[in-house]
């Protein structure tokens, strides 16, 4: 029951309102009308505007043109260990590789070797690209696995960032697909990556609205 004066929610059994203090006894308003129109004005016009936007957000039909949105960049970091072994090899190949060529000194060359040239190939091969219908990705060097994500399915992805990843902006993209799980290190800026995520939709039509000149997905 609703107060016909005040529009406070009270008792059906009081006789004088506790808030306004008007005697309901003497005052024949009709309750129901009174409530639907104190519901009303409980709505927040705010909320009600951010409803509809909501609605708005629709991804595009399947049969529309792939144009590429987003390419997710991997971070220096990524490179950590070629820029830390990188001087070590140097100083092992002029000081004692040079000097021995035994079987030992080639295993210890490849050893230093693998640290530096593996992440470099990653860098360069592993690649996230948001299209406005999928989220391609690449993980891989000699033998890849390409996975293509429809945009409305991209809640199966996590992103992680360990207390060194949020200093310094990096992350790890985790998913599960085909019953493998997937890891995709050093993401770059991974804040960017969970807002598409979070609402895909939403991204595609301001990326649309942002740039008129997106390149066609071959």
């Amino acid at each position: 029951m609703f107060c016909p004066n005040c529009g406070k929610q009270i008792k059906d059994y009081d006789n004088f309102c506790r808030y306004c203090g008007i005697d309901l006894k003497n005052d024949n308003f009709p309750q129901e009308q009174v409530k639907e129109e104190f519901v009303e004005k409980t709505v927040h016009p705010e909320l009600e505007k951010s409803d509809e936007a909501k609605k708005e957000y629709t991804l595009p039909d399947d049969n529309a043109e792939e144009l590429v949105l987003y390419d997710i960049k991997k971070h220096w970091m990524a490179l950590f260990w070629p820029i830390v072994m990188t001087p070590v090899f140097f100083i092992y190949f002029w000081t004692i590789f040079l000097n021995t060529h035994s079987f030992l000194s080639w295993v210890i060359v490849f050893l230093l070797l693998l640290p530096i040239v593996y992440p470099i190939l990653r860098f360069n091969s592993d690649k996230i690209i948001i299209t406005t219908k999928y989220a391609h990705i690449k993980i891989g060097v000699l033998n890849p696995e390409e996975i293509d994500i429809p945009l409305n399915k991209l809640n199966m992805i996590d992103i992680y960032q360990t207390t060194m990843g949020r200093i310094l902006d990096y992350g790890m993209l985790s998913l599960t697909y085909k019953s493998e799980r997937f890891d995709y290190s050093y993401i770059k800026s991974p804040e960017n990556l969970q807002y598409i995520i979070d609402d895909p939709a939403r991204f595609v039509q301001e990326a649309l609205e942002e740039d008129d000149e997106i390149p066609v997905k071959d």
